[in-house]
């Protein structure tokens, strides 16, 4: 397979994947066997690397779990809404997928010209080796994640069924009482500084708004685009999210906006 190919099928394959892991986990996952890809290919790992990385900061957008900002979102819009609008878990997938395909399509005809082709050695060191691993323990994982995937899915169309983070939960805990993870590798697992940016940000997005502080920022914007139509003002903030996320992470700004 040629070095093109290569780049876009794990940039699709990253993309997909993040869609239903985050995507810090998804590179983790994937950058073992992205390396071994290069080694045996003889092609240099920045050339699939950066597509892998690229994938799935854009897969991300095509579920509600794909990064704790669409997460942040859905939850924003519910709680003002006070649930008279939902947001299915494939929602973002109307933006996502286009997206995703577009990039790779891109990413075939230009954009492998345009990473840059540094000297490195393409032997790869981080093979795992999963001989000793049982099978039924890699069996029994891909079985509870195909059915926790399925059970957030069908939250918004199986009324009894409990909320997306307890589906989560209930998964995780299966794997620790089954001896597939340790106490241990479950506790280091955690996104700590996710988990306590989101902690410290929302106390933040919360003072926001009960001081009017969200409300002249949101006065700016308008007065700013004026009467120009409700695609002026989403360009608008979208380009102030895009600022945002250029000195803070996409979560914090987020937090901060919503």
């Amino acid at each position: 397979k040629t070095e093109r190919s290569l780049s876009v099928l794990i940039f699709l394959i990253g993309g997909v994947m993040s869609a239903f892991v985050s995507n810090s986990g998804t590179v983790a996952v994937l950058i073992p066997i992205v390396l071994g890809i290069a080694a045996s290919s003889q092609i240099k790992p920045i050339k699939l690397l950066m597509p892998l990385v690229f994938g799935a900061t854009i897969g991300a957008d095509i579920s509600i779990i794909g990064s704790p900002g669409n997460l942040i979102a859905k939850n924003t819009i519910e709680t003002f809404s006070k649930g008279s609008l939902s947001v299915p878990f494939f929602e973002y997938a109307k933006i996502g997928i286009p997206l995703l395909i577009a990039c790779s399509v891109f990413l075939y005809f230009f954009g492998s010209k345009l990473i840059a082709d540094r000297d490195g050695n393409t032997q790869s060191d981080s093979q795992m080796d999963y001989s000793q691993i049982p099978a039924w323990h890699r069996n029994l994982t891909l079985a509870v994640f195909i059915l926790s995937i399925a059970g957030m899915v069908a939250t918004d169309y199986i009324k009894f069924l409990p909320p997306m983070h307890i589906i989560a939960c209930c998964a995780a805990i299966v794997l620790v009482f089954a001896g597939v993870l340790t106490q241990k590798e479950t506790f280091n697992s955690f996104e700590t500084l996710t988990v306590f940016m989101l902690a410290f940000m929302m106390p933040l997005g919360a003072a926001l708004n009960s001081t009017g502080a969200g409300e002249m920022i949101a006065n700016a914007v308008i007065s700013v685009t004026g009467d120009s139509g409700v695609m002026i003002i989403m360009a608008s903030l979208w380009i102030l999210t895009w600022a945002l996320t250029q000195v803070m992470s996409n979560t914090a700004a987020c937090t901060l906006l919503c």
